[in-house]
């Protein structure tokens, strides 16, 4: 698979790359979604069940992007069998992640254990696998061309990762599949990942910038569509009810733009 070179979030292959072409029998991406219920609360203005599409469109739309960047095995943990279903239908495999006691008590724990989780059923599943990607579920305005290119750039390093926008969080994260040292997601997770000795990918934070924007609040999600957003997404923000339309937006008129640049009028 040649990268297009006038991408403005393209990198040149470094001499030593994996071959990219051979990404989806190296590959497997993992993605960690909470339980409907629970996800995406800093969302205010948002009902519940708005929301939840949201997560489930965010979710379809992070994987569409994936599977386009030519990683077809993608993994998705979550204790709601709601959106492991939505995985499914995405061409997805599932793994449902236990709850009860045991389990880690903070958020940033679970994640971490999520992941861990779920980095053990891949090497389980797929025992020849030789890159592990562990990749926010919230990445609305990810396209395949800015995710190929984080993994080619991530290909002399044993462990890398991409900052989110605000240069504090994890967006993406490569390893080799054989290392089982725990991440560490959470609050400043990407100095974090830094001290841990993992290459960060891109530093000055000039490319990717729909691979960086997750979404957790309504900033987040403004940001992501003016970032343009999947086609998903943006039906999700377009169906919202009159009374939910995001607040403080700095567009001038409120629509949701699709990455094809057709936009969805948001209702109000």
């Amino acid at each position: 698979m040649t990268m297009p070179a006038n991408r403005p979030d393209h990198l040149p292959d470094p001499a030593h790359a994996r071959s990219i072409s051979t990404q989806s029998i190296e590959f497997v991406a993992i993605l960690a979604v909470k339980s409907l219920a629970d996800a995406k609360s800093r969302l205010t203005g948002w009902d519940d069940d708005h929301r939840r599409n949201l997560v489930i469109a965010m979710l379809a739309d992070t994987i569409a992007a994936i599977h386009a960047a030519g990683c077809a095995r993608v993994l998705v943990i979550s204790p709601d069998p709601v959106v492991l279903a939505e995985a499914a239908a995405c061409g997805a495999s599932g793994l449902l992640e236990p709850t009860g006691p045991g389990r880690p008590g903070t958020p940033a724990d679970g994640l971490n254990q999520a992941m861990a989780d779920a980095m053990a059923a891949a090497r389980r599943r797929r025992p020849g696998v030789r890159r592990l990607v562990l990749v926010q579920a919230d990445l609305p305005a990810a396209t395949g061309d800015q995710i190929r290119a984080a993994l080619t750039a991530a290909s002399s390093h044993r462990q890398a990762f991409v900052a989110d926008r605000r240069g504090t969080g994890t967006a993406l994260l490569v390893r080799d599949a054989d290392l089982t040292t725990q991440t560490r997601f959470g609050a400043d997770s990407a100095a974090l990942h830094r001290l841990d000795g993992l290459a960060e990918l891109d530093p000055g934070h000039s490319l990717w910038a729909g691979l960086r924007n997750d979404v957790d609040t309504i900033e987040d999600l403004t940001a992501a569509i003016g970032l343009g957003v999947g086609e998903r997404t943006a039906q999700a923000v377009g169906s919202r009810s009159a009374g939910a339309r995001i607040t403080g937006t700095t567009q001038s008129s409120p629509t949701a733009c699709r990455r094809d640049h057709r936009c969805v009028m948001i209702d109000g």
